[in-house]
């Protein structure tokens, strides 16, 4: 097998199928013969100096709640419970800073901080990147009715939104 035999496969799939698709069967192909010369079965891999088809993306197909759908969305979430003001925290921080679930969910108490007279939040991103931002006054009001309700702010290297599995059993409804 030769790259010229990946590259047609490659060229010949762009007519059946959207750019990522095919870049995605590029990845797979290529993967396959790494596995191959590591394993000594093929000495060279003849999908590596194949190039993909370019694929740029300018305006992602994730809707976007207006301030008004938020707002609703917000303020249905009753504050009775503490798992309720554990979801009405937890989504104001997505909300509030456009941050990723997989960021928020993995927040400790002591990512929410006071500086001066704000209230900040730390942001584990991807990569490892730290992101840090002050609160929003809405989002403040949140995270303080939260940490209070549940009874979780004095250990601050617990995590910040737990479930009934966690630590707390009484945020289980």
């Amino acid at each position: 097998m030769r790259p010229f035999h990946v590259a047609a496969y490659i060229e010949g799939l762009q007519k059946k199928i959207a750019a990522p698709s095919v870049k995605l069967q590029l990845a797979a192909i290529r993967m396959l013969f790494d596995w191959l010369v590591v394993s000594q079965v093929v000495p060279t891999n003849p999908a590596s100096s194949v190039k993909g088809p370019k694929h740029v993306v300018k305006k992602g197909k994730t809707p976007v709640l207006s301030a008004e759908e938020a707002r609703v969305m917000i303020d249905s979430i009753g504050t009775d419970s503490p798992a309720d003001l554990r979801d009405r925290a937890l989504i104001g921080i997505m909300v509030y800073t456009f941050a990723r679930v997989g960021a928020v969910t993995k927040m400790r108490v002591e990512d929410v901080y006071v500086q001066g007279r704000r209230t900040w939040v730390r942001l584990h991103e991807k990569g490892g990147k730290r992101h840090e931002m002050p609160c929003h006054h809405n989002l403040e009001n949140y995270l303080e009715a939260y940490l209070e309700g549940a009874g979780i702010g004095a250990d601050t290297k617990v995590y910040l939104f737990q479930t009934s599995r966690g630590r707390t059993n009484e945020l289980s409804n």
